[in-house]
């Protein structure tokens, strides 16, 4: 029966409906990517893995485009990704790169702090093993468009193991790195590492070149936070005076450059007793704590103590290995390197990265810490649920509301396809009842009565044809309301 047909298609469309997002992204292990938060999204770009093939080694560098949503809770087993790859991916396949913040480039949202400056690193085209001369990109997180930046000045060359940082001018500072044949693209080409600190006002799309008096060794692998207007930077590898191909930098002597004087200094840290590390990640807590994971250590291992914490709250500044607590043992991070850490809320979100004591072992996990009590946790919960129950509640609304006119509209379908359907749909025409004249005229007026004296009475009456029943639509037509 047709409506039985109708019946299939209305199941048809709820299906599609409710399960054309089913299939859930779920993003590939990588390491060596870049990650930055704007707006309650934590946006992931490029990143690596590597394996070895018939004794070579072979890396994949991605082009991905994704983001996390932290304005809702997630547990870290099934966090709600979502790729922007299919339409928005990465212009290069990019690795080792570093992304920061910074103004528009967009005439409508110059003074918005919503771009994210892509910069350095491995830039590679999208479809051959070649780099490119660009070294940097732009996201428009408004527009959700790629610009390549037209800037003015000298910036710096293509070096990988930087980390940037920007600050409320919209500054993105961008301090020294390394250069090597994997940059360069020449077999020939010796590491070369650098202390310069390049600045990128985005305001003005200009480089200059920060303040080169006291400025510390050069180094790449370490880390930078920005507190207030001190960028705190800590870790990493400078070159070697033995041999070696590097020495791992002094964790307890740090370089902090006053961005509002233009001056380095060299602080000299207490405390704990701390191992030396590169390749780690750093944020600045709630409390005002720098808390570092991973990195690696002296030999290529791990770093014995995989979280510290320094306290620049204190003069000096004060090195803390914090006692940490789990809620499941899934919760716990492996030991990592080349890996991202966010400061979200109470939060300290530490995704993917190398797992630095499994050879060419990369990881697909996230993870959180809850810097108010150190423990590992599982479920992240926004610092302010009420907005995301706001969104939820109204969202259930919309979705219950949509949900009833369908079913209104179905059975209002049903209805008329069974009145249509129904052996008595249209009414059966009968005949007069058998009855005398004076019956008949008793029920009607005298045509005399109310006609002009030139009307014929013996005019036949022909009852008026039917007009069409707006009720019965072909099938077709009820298909498509």
């Amino acid at each position: 029966m047709i409506h039985s047909k109708i019946i299939g298609f209305v199941i048809l469309f709820f299906s599609f409906f409710c399960f054309e997002n089913a299939e859930t992204f779920i993003p590939g292990a990588r390491y060596a990517h870049s990650v930055t938060l704007v707006d309650n999204k934590l946006y992931f770009f490029g990143g690596q893995i590597s394996e070895i093939n018939q004794g070579q080694e072979l890396i994949h560098i991605y082009d991905q485009l994704f983001y996390l949503d932290v304005s809702s809770s997630f547990n870290i087993e099934s966090p709600s990704w979502t790729d922007l790859t299919a339409s928005k991916r990465v212009p290069v396949r990019s690795s080792w790169s570093t992304s920061s913040v910074g103004f528009g480039i967009q005439s409508s949202n110059n003074h918005d702090k919503s771009t994210i400056y892509l910069i350095g690193g491995l830039m590679y085209l999208i479809n051959q093993n070649a780099l490119v001369t660009d070294v940097i990109y732009a996201f428009d997180t408004k527009s959700q468009q790629w610009v390549l930046p037209v800037i003015n000045g000298t910036g710096p060359n293509r070096r990988r193991g930087v980390q940037a940082v920007s600050d409320n001018t919209g500054k993105i500072y961008y301090f020294g790195g390394n250069s090597d044949y994997i940059t360069t693209g020449s077999p020939t080409a010796n590491v070369t590492r650098y202390n310069t600190l390049n600045i990128l006002d985005t305001a003005q799309l200009s480089w200059s070149i920060g303040s080169t008096i006291d400025a510390p060794s050069p180094r790449e692998g370490y880390s930078a936070t920005l507190f207030i207007n001190l960028i705190i930077f800590i870790g990493g590898r400078e070159n070697s005076y033995n041999g070696q191909p590097f020495s791992l930098v002094n964790i307890s002597q740090i370089p902090v450059y006053d961005t509002q004087s233009s001056k380095w200094y060299l602080t000299t840290v207490g405390g704990a007793n701390v191992s030396n590390r590169h390749s780690h990640s750093a944020i600045l807590a709630q409390n005002d704590l720098i808390i570092i994971y991973g990195g690696v250590s002296e030999g290529g291992v791990p770093a014995p103590q995989q979280l510290i914490a320094l306290n620049i709250t204190s003069s000096p500044y004060q090195w803390i290995v914090p006692t940490t607590s789990y809620l499941s043992l899934y919760a716990m991070p492996p030991p990592l390197s080349l890996h991202s850490a966010t400061s979200v809320g109470k939060y300290m979100i530490i995704a993917f990265g190398n797992i630095t004591n499994i050879t060419r072992s990369a990881s697909l996990s996230i993870y959180l810490l809850d810097t108010t009590n150190w423990t590992w946790v599982t479920t992240f919960q926004p610092s302010n649920p009420i907005n995301t129950v706001n969104i939820v509640v109204i969202g259930a609304i919309f979705g219950i509301a949509f949900f009833i006119l369908i079913i209104i509209a179905f059975i209002v379908l049903y209805i008329k396809l069974r009145r249509r359907n129904s052996p008595n749909f249209p009414p059966t025409k009968t005949s007069p009842p058998s009855s005398s004249r004076n019956s008949i005229s008793n029920q009607f007026p005298n045509p005399q009565e109310i006609m002009p004296e030139s009307y014929d009475v013996r005019t036949t009456y022909t009852r008026p044809r039917s007009k069409p029943n707006p009720l019965l639509k072909p099938y077709s037509t009820l298909a498509n309301t």
